[in-house]
């Protein structure tokens, strides 16, 4: 035979263990936000509205790369994949996001300076491929370089920097690396 504890009626117990549940809800940590699925070798990125230092990081751990932040590097972010990318695929993607928001990516010896794009040139020693900002140095042998500059300088974007060398007819260009290819 079960003998009722007087104090305790069901609807106070009932709400005791509903206030325990809550705490126990509470206290549990927040899903690690950036990387949905991860292997070895590949990463999806779902990012909605994060903060762009979050970004970074995410990339960072994925890719091993070291990061520099400039602390100009503010804002929200969204970045969606729908399929697996491996590192370099993501860091394409990464450098892509800081082209959009108006940052830049500059290797500077063991570390990767995250500065924005207008700072970028001040900074430039990067050798590299897709977004990355490069410098290309290239000799003429047909024409002089001072008849070529006012015809190419339509042909490139705001942010690219055109200069001649004329004692050596040679063309200077910094821009991205996707462009300086073209």
């Amino acid at each position: 035979m079960k003998r009722p504890l007087p104090f305790l009626s069901r609807p106070l117990l009932f709400a005791l263990g509903l206030l325990l549940s809550f705490n126990v809800i509470a206290q549990q940590d927040a899903p690690p936000p950036p990387l949905a699925r991860a292997t070895a070798q590949d990463v999806t990125l779902n990012l909605r509205n994060v903060d762009i230092r979050t970004l970074i990081d995410t990339v960072s751990k994925a890719t091993g790369i070291n990061f520099v932040v400039d602390p100009r590097v503010r804002g929200n972010v969204t970045v969606v994949s729908s399929t697996p990318m491996d590192r370099d695929a993501l860091y394409q993607v990464f450098l892509s996001v800081l082209e959009v928001y108006g940052y830049a990516a500059v290797p500077s010896g063991p570390v990767v300076k995250i500065v924005p794009s207008i700072n970028a040139r001040q900074t430039l020693q990067l050798h590299g491929r897709g977004e990355a900002l490069i410098t290309r140095v290239i000799h003429v042998s047909t024409v002089p370089v001072m008849q070529l500059l006012p015809l190419l300088r339509p042909l490139l974007p705001p942010q690219a920097v055109l200069s001649a060398y004329p004692p050596g007819n040679v063309l200077i260009v910094t821009d991205r690396a996707d462009n300086v290819e073209r």
